[in-house]
């Protein structure tokens, strides 16, 4: 478990995340650290949104390929 501190809207938060998946959040928690404005929390938030709107279309364009193959 890592521990890190967050600083959103003039408030510090400390988390306990798991390693691998405090890896794999690294770059957006550094870009929230870096960006504290409501604005910058909103971007991060759609712009995670949007990386899962498009990993949800592959998925569902790869199923479709299965589904045809079975």
């Amino acid at each position: 478990m890592k521990k890190i501190k967050i600083y959103l809207l003039n408030q510090k938060y400390e988390i306990e995340l798991e390693d691998n998946f405090f890896e794999y959040l690294k770059d957006d928690i550094e870009r929230l650290n870096r960006d504290t404005t409501l604005k910058g929390l909103l971007n991060l938030m759609l712009s995670c949104k949007y990386e899962s709107f498009q990993n949800e279309k592959k998925m569902t364009k790869l199923l479709q390929k299965i589904e045809k193959i079975l």
